[in-house]
């Protein structure tokens, strides 16, 4: 009887001190799965009884990469060099680890954008945005916009794309090449990003 007490016993005190390791919110150097790399990630989540119980999220990724991982697995920040932080600039993660707030534009950015339906150009589509209220379409027709900063709709006036309504998403600024300021056209689908 007291061996049993023992044992379970141990093992109640090593699975507290391996779950002492790290806890929701602590940043951490996790595999990149290629190589010697590592990334820069936070715990999500801790699960007890999992052989695996840290679930980390690598910063400036998709949650799809999100991995559970055991304490040896991991190490501390700072314990080792890590790859850059990913370009996804609106990851939740990110921005609480820095302690950054979601960036809200208030314009359309300045510049060309380039439209495609899923993997195929919309050249006609294309229109350039002159500032905050005017903009040429792919035939250099110069028309106006409207653009509710609240809500990130767009509605075009004059021009090729007379009528057409949008909705316009720029997550950081300045904006990164993963998540180039876009303008996505409502009723065609159509995706019409600033190359950055």
């Amino acid at each position: 009887m007291k061996i049993r007490l023992t044992i379970a016993l141990a093992c109640a005190l090593f699975a507290t001190s391996a779950l002492a390791a790290y806890k929701v919110g602590d940043r951490v150097a996790m595999p990149a799965g290629f190589g010697d790399k590592w990334m820069d990630a936070v715990v999500i989540k801790v699960d007890p009884s999992s052989p695996y119980p840290y679930r980390v999220h690598p910063l400036g990724y998709l949650d799809t990469m999100d991995q559970s991982f055991s304490e040896k697995m991991l190490k501390p920040r700072g314990a080792i060099a890590t790859m850059p932080v990913g370009g996804i600039a609106n990851d939740p993660w990110l921005m609480r680890a820095t302690g950054t707030k979601a960036f809200h534009p208030g314009t359309l950015m300045v510049g060309k954008y380039e439209c495609w339906h899923g993997s195929e150009a919309s050249m006609m589509l294309n229109f350039d945005v002159l500032d905050a209220h005017r903009y040429r379409d792919s035939g250099g027709v110069i028309g106006s916009y409207d653009f509710n900063a609240g809500s990130g709709a767009v509605m075009f006036h004059g021009g090729g794309l007379n009528g057409v309504q949008g909705g316009y998403e720029q997550a950081s600024n300045p904006p990164t090449k993963s998540q180039p300021p876009t303008v996505t056209l409502k009723v065609s689908g159509d995706s019409c990003q600033h190359p950055v």
